[in-house]
């Protein structure tokens, strides 16, 4: 190459760098914004995620499953179960109405299901009734787990629950009705009709 095709080439180069050099630099600029933003905000590991663990059950939801397993020994004992564990909408319903029945309880749980070990029916919803408690919003719980088959025992919450009181409890809401209820073949109480 000789001199003057190098100045031209060299001129060429500086007159494309100077009308888009601005523009080359914020490409550039942009570009490694993105890297950065796009590496400071990435899902970071289940470790620094704004979470914490919390009880499964209060100290007196703890006393009060000890109460409950030794009060029902042929039985298994569940906490904090939720109600779309236990039940669906009926058969037969519009996709509209099956979510709209679904979402009525899904997200809700229950204290304890008493479920017999043996067969793995579920006996009885327990409720231990705190201070938060409304009577209004337990007793349309109350309906819809008895419109799905299930019997519910509550504890309530101006009461100081023993395991005597809590055995009561349990035996009054398995109680037959007259001649209705038959121990299961392992000595479990089977619960009455809802």
């Amino acid at each position: 190459m000789n001199q003057t095709t190098l100045s031209s080439l060299t001129s060429l180069i500086n007159s494309v760098f100077n009308l888009f050099g601005p523009v080359l630099f914020g490409i550039v600029g942009l570009i490694l914004l993105l890297i950065v933003l796009h590496l400071t905000n990435r899902p970071k590991s289940l470790g620094s995620l704004p979470v914490t663990k919390r009880p499964l059950m209060t100290a007196a939801e703890q006393r009060v499953i000890r109460y409950i397993e030794n009060a029902l020994p042929n039985t298994r004992i569940h906490a904090q179960v939720s109600m779309g564990a236990l039940m669906l909408p009926k058969k037969g319903l519009n996709k509209s109405d099956w979510f709209r029945t679904f979402n009525r309880f899904s997200s809700k749980r229950v204290d304890y299901i008493v479920e017999d070990r043996a067969t793995g029916q579920v006996l009885l919803i327990v409720e231990l009734d705190d201070r938060s408690h409304d009577k209004r919003k337990d007793a349309d719980r109350d309906r819809l787990t008895r419109a799905a088959g299930y019997i519910t025992a509550r504890l309530p919450a101006n009461e100081r629950h023993t395991a005597q009181s809590v055995r009561a409890r349990l035996h009054q809401a398995l109680e037959p009705a007259p001649s209705t209820r038959k121990l299961s073949q392992h000595g479990s109480p089977q619960p009455r009709s809802a």
